[in-house]
């Protein structure tokens, strides 16, 4: 966290809440999905030393850190972003498994929605793979693009 300022560690901390928010397509969550969105982020893989200290952050920050989302003036798509932009500031694999981190909280808030909280449905699985692409970093879109490839179309 020392490498990160306040604002910048609430955004990272935010980051989840704006992956959650896609999915539910609002910006606050009712009772129900705020549960879930919880027990998501304590059951979020922490492979990563960074995604360890994101979710304990987050949990510590339990009582307001929701709240100061509603406060929050940023969109998802620019929200999003902004975790992007500073996740490029770490190694690939912190970024990848930090994002992956996030990405678990809102497929742990999807399943809950879904089919009797076994599946996720069609439209929040489109929705999380939107969002996963918000998620990457210039360097992993740029490597995505198949106008970069080195082979012929």
């Amino acid at each position: 966290m020392n490498e990160w300022s306040d604002a910048e560690w609430l955004t990272l901390q935010l980051g989840s809440v704006w992956v959650v928010s896609a999915v539910v397509g609002r910006a606050r969550l009712d009772e129900l999905e705020e549960a879930a969105f919880w027990r998501s982020v304590d059951d979020a893989p922490q492979d990563s030393p960074l995604g360890w200290q994101l979710m304990r952050a987050m949990t510590l920050n339990r009582e307001w850190l929701l709240d100061e989302f509603e406060v929050d003036r940023r969109c998802i798509v620019s929200g999003l972003n902004e975790v992007a932009s500073l996740l490029e500031r770490v190694a690939p694999e912190v970024s990848r498994d930090t994002r992956e981190c996030m990405l678990r909280v809102g497929v742990g808030l999807a399943r809950a929605r879904g089919p009797f909280g076994q599946r996720i449905s069609d439209q929040d699985s489109l929705t999380l793979q939107l969002v996963a692409q918000l998620l990457e970093t210039a360097d992993e879109t740029a490597n995505d693009n198949p106008l970069n490839a080195a082979a012929a179309i």
